[in-house]
């Protein structure tokens, strides 16, 4: 009696067909896995988001104005003025800004800026022979522009 068996109950077949679609299925699963974002991503990337040299807070939903804006910082006597590039720029509370000796021999300065008619001035003078990595940042730290002021200069420009 030669009885001939179903195609579908060797175990060949199986080994045959069942391996690799196992393995589609798994590396399907696997980029589904790689390309969707994890619990702790999403907390890094609610924590603060750059926008160029911006550095936006989570704390305060930043406005448009802010990420697209940029600010002049210029020496004018014994006072430092940080002058909006465009009157649209969000105005209203403090600045502080912060600045650090690129060579480490000066102490950290912080400044802090009041508004002003044209922008926010604060009382402050800067060394010439130094250079100085700057931080400027409102009280609430809903944003933060950083750069860099070469010695010598009277002013520069900050933008994201």
């Amino acid at each position: 009696m030669n009885q001939t068996r179903s195609t579908w109950r060797e175990p060949m077949v199986w080994m045959l067909v069942g391996l690799p679609l196992a393995s589609v299925a798994i590396g399907f699963a696997l980029l589904f896995a790689a390309v969707r974002p994890g619990r702790e991503d999403m907390d890094t990337i609610t924590q603060a988001t750059r926008v160029g040299k911006l550095l936006v807070s989570a704390q305060d939903e930043p406005s448009t104005e802010v990420a697209t804006k940029g600010l002049v910082l210029r020496l004018k006597g014994d006072m430092i003025e940080a002058v909006p590039v465009d009157g649209d720029f969000p105005r209203g509370g403090k600045l502080r800004l912060t600045l650090r000796a690129s060579d480490s021999q000066a102490a950290e300065r912080s400044v802090e800026l009041s508004p002003s008619e044209l922008g926010w001035r604060g009382v402050g003078s800067l060394d010439g022979g130094h250079d100085w990595m700057v931080e400027l940042s409102p009280d609430n730290a809903a944003w933060s522009l950083r750069g860099h002021w070469t010695a010598q200069a009277r002013a520069i420009r900050l933008s994201p």
